[in-house]
């Protein structure tokens, strides 16, 4: 009997090695030997630190304080090494289109005028010119403001024009000049295009020139 349990015995023992055995052979041998900690993966029996996936880029609107928008930004991937937000390259010039001004005449003031009989010889005084001009003082600072929107900057400079004005009230051609950086920002065809949409007072004489300027500072 004694023999029977021990060989009883014997074969348990003999039965939980096999079994320990069989699972251990069966059991999955962790990658690099279980050394690669968290934030590493195994690759090719070496531990590397896993890069994570970068943010996918989202542009936004920029607003300068008066709310127009001067630029674009690239969030979530275009930051410095503080972990600024970075203007994309060549995002300024989103000001408005500059104007066409094709259609509207230069004026001629040495052009010959022909005068009727009928005609009388009244000219609009200074003061009433001056107050039509006050009048499209907005409009030139709306010109400014589109010109600064489509540059880098601005600078500054003197607008000068002139245009003639028939007795209709009707403005007949305009000129304007200015330095090349206010050119470039296209504020000339615009400065044009507002005097030339002006209604002038209605007087009976002969078309009438007026000279004027304004600066940009």
């Amino acid at each position: 009997m004694q023999q029977l349990f021990g060989g009883l015995a014997l074969g348990a023992l003999l039965g939980v090695g096999g079994l320990y055995a069989y699972q251990t052979a069966l059991a999955p041998k962790p990658e690099c030997g279980g050394l690669c900690g968290d934030g590493t993966t195994c690759e090719q029996g070496v531990c590397i630190v896993a890069v994570a996936d970068e943010p996918e880029a989202v542009e936004e609107l920029v607003e300068d304080d008066t709310g127009k928008r001067k630029g674009k930004r690239r969030r979530g991937g275009s930051k410095t090494g503080a972990g600024e937000e970075v203007l994309e390259p060549g995002s300024t010039g989103n000001g408005p289109p500059i104007d066409d001004d094709s259609g509207i005449p230069r004026f001629d003031p040495n052009q010959d005028q022909t005068i009727g009989m009928a005609d009388g010889s009244e000219r609009l005084s200074d003061s009433k010119v001056d107050a039509e001009l006050a009048k499209l003082d907005k409009d030139f600072n709306a010109c400014v403001r589109d010109a600064n929107e489509r540059v880098d900057e601005l600078g500054t400079g003197t607008v000068k024009y002139s245009f003639g004005v028939s007795g209709s009230g009707k403005v007949t051609g305009v000129n304007a000049s200015a330095p090349d950086n206010l050119v470039a920002a296209g504020i000339v065809p615009c400065v044009r295009k507002a005097i030339y949409g002006h209604k002038f007072p209605i007087f009976n004489g002969p078309e009438m020139k007026v000279s004027s300027s304004f600066s940009v500072k």
